[in-house]
C-alpha cells in the first residue's frame, strides 16, 4: 500500500496544535510496516535533522497552488505514483475534488462556521469552500474528540459513520525532564531564574490570556516573585490581540512579570513545562487540549477551565477552575512554588489520560 501524506504543517506550521499532529502521524506512518512506500507532500527544504532521521519516508517538493486550490499537479503525482491513500491532516484543506484515490481528512475544528467573527474573513472564506468539499469527496473523517465529532454533524451534511473519533498521539519526547535540569536549562537559554506560571499556545483571543494575566495580578497582589512565561507566536495577524494584551499589562503593571518568548524550539517545549510551577490554559474553545495534555505527560499541573472538551478528555487529570476561582487558585500557585512537595502530592491525586496506542493511531489508514 502507498500511502501520500500533505505535510505543509510539519514543514511550515511550527508552534501549532497541526505541526504536532502532522509531525506524529508521518513519525508513526515511517516506523510501521504496513506501507510499500510513504510520500510526504513537503513545502519547504532543506530537512531538519529530524526529518533526516525519518528513512521511510520520500519527501516531495511538490508545488501545489494552495492559494486558488489548483491541485492538478497533486492528482497527476498520485495517478503516476499509484498512491492507495492520500491524507490532508490540515482540516482537509487539500482534497481535491477530482477523486484519484482513497481521501482521508482530519478536521480539527469547526471554529470558523461556530465562532465566525472571531477569524478574519479571508480565513472564513477559505474554510467554507473547501471544507464541505472535504467532507464530501473524503472516504474517511477523522477528527479527534467526540466534541468535534458532533460539532461537524451538527455544522454539515455528513453521515456519523463516516466520521472516526482517534485522538492525537502525544510524543514520547513529552516527559518530565527533571525540575533542577529544567531550570538550569532555561536561565541559560531564557534567563528564566524565577517561579513562573506557563501558558503555550498561538498568542489569539480564544486562548483568553487575558484572564491568565488577571489570575497573575491576584497572585502578585500576595506574591509579586511569581512570572509568567508565554511560549507561542504573536506576530503576523495575531498582532492585534498581542497590543492588546501589552496595555492591559500596563495597566495592572506587570511590566516586570510577563514574559513572551515567542516561539520556542520544540525540544524546548518540555523543558518549560518541567519548570513551571503549573500550566495555564483557560481557553473558551478547543477541539482537543493538546498542550494540556503535553504537559500533563511531563508531570506539570494544569489548571483550566471547564469547556466540554477539557471536561471528557481531562477529567481526573487537571484542576479545573472557574474565572470566580482566581482567590483559591492564586492561594494554590503560591504554596505550590513555596513547597515541592505539595505539587508532588497534587500530581499523585491526578491521573494521566491513557495515551493513544500506535495501533489506533495507524487505524486511520485501515479500511
Amino acid at each position: 500500500m502507498k500511502l501520500c501524506i500533505d505535510a505543509l504543517a510539519s514543514s511550515k506550521l511550527p508552534g501549532t496544535s497541526l505541526f504536532s499532529y502532522s509531525r506524529e502521524i508521518i513519525t508513526y506512518a515511517n516506523q510501521s510496516n504496513s506501507f510499500e512506500q510513504i510520500f510526504a507532500l513537503w513545502d519547504s527544504f532543506p530537512l531538519k535533522h529530524y526529518w533526516e532521521r525519518l528513512t521511510n519516508v520520500n519527501y516531495i517538493p511538490l508545488s501545489i497552488d494552495r492559494t486558488s486550490s489548483n491541485f492538478s499537479e497533486l492528482i497527476k503525482f498520485l495517478e503516476e505514483n499509484q498512491v492507495d491513500i492520500y491524507h490532508s491532516p490540515n482540516n482537509g484543506f487539500s482534497i481535491p475534488k477530482e477523486k484519484c484515490c482513497k481521501y482521508i481528512s482530519t478536521i480539527h475544528s469547526v471554529y470558523p462556521i461556530t465562532h465566525k467573527d472571531a477569524v478574519n474573513e479571508k480565513y472564513y472564506n477559505k474554510f467554507i469552500s473547501l471544507v464541505p468539499n472535504a467532507l464530501e469527496n473524503s472516504d474517511k473523517i477523522i477528527t479527534l474528540s467526540e466534541f468535534t465529532k458532533g460539532e461537524i454533524i451538527n455544522n454539515f451534511n455528513v453521515v456519523e459513520d463516516k466520521i472516526e473519533v482517534i485522538p492525537p498521539k502525544i510524543s514520547s519526547f513529552f516527559n518530565d525532564k527533571g525540575f533542577l535540569f529544567s531550570t538550569d536549562f532555561i536561565k541559560k537559554h531564557y534567563e528564566i531564574n524565577f517561579p513562573f506560571i506557563l501558558f503555550v499556545g498561538s498568542i489569539t483571543e480564544k486562548k483568553m490570556l487575558d484572564k491568565v494575566l488577571l489570575l497573575l495580578k491576584e497572585i502578585n497582589d500576595k506574591d509579586k516573585s511569581i512570572h509568567l512565561v508565554i511560549a507561542g507566536d504573536y506576530t503576523g495577524k495575531r498582532d492585534d490581540y498581542y497590543s492588546k494584551l501589552k496595555t492591559l499589562i500596563a495597566e495592572y503593571m506587570l511590566e516586570d512579570n510577563v514574559h513572551f518568548l515567542g516561539l520556542v524550539k520544540y525540544s524546548h517545549i518540555p523543558v518549560l513545562y518541567s519548570a513551571a510551577i503549573c500550566t495555564i490554559d483557560f481557553s473558551d474553545y478547543n477541539d482537543y487540549p493538546l498542550s494540556a495534555m503535553e504537559a500533563i505527560y511531563c508531570n506539570s499541573i494544569v489548571i483550566c477551565n471547564k469547556t466540554e472538551a477539557n471536561n471528557s478528555i481531562l477529567d481526573k487529570a487537571a484542576i479545573f477552575a472557574s474565572f470566580d476561582d482566581f482567590n483559591s487558585i492564586a492561594d494554590l500557585v503560591i504554596s505550590t512554588s513555596i513547597n515541592f512537595e505539595i505539587k508532588e502530592k497534587i500530581n499523585s491525586m491526578l491521573a494521566k489520560p491513557t495515551p493513544v496506542s500506535d495501533d489506533k493511531i495507524l487505524s486511520i489508514y485501515e479500511k
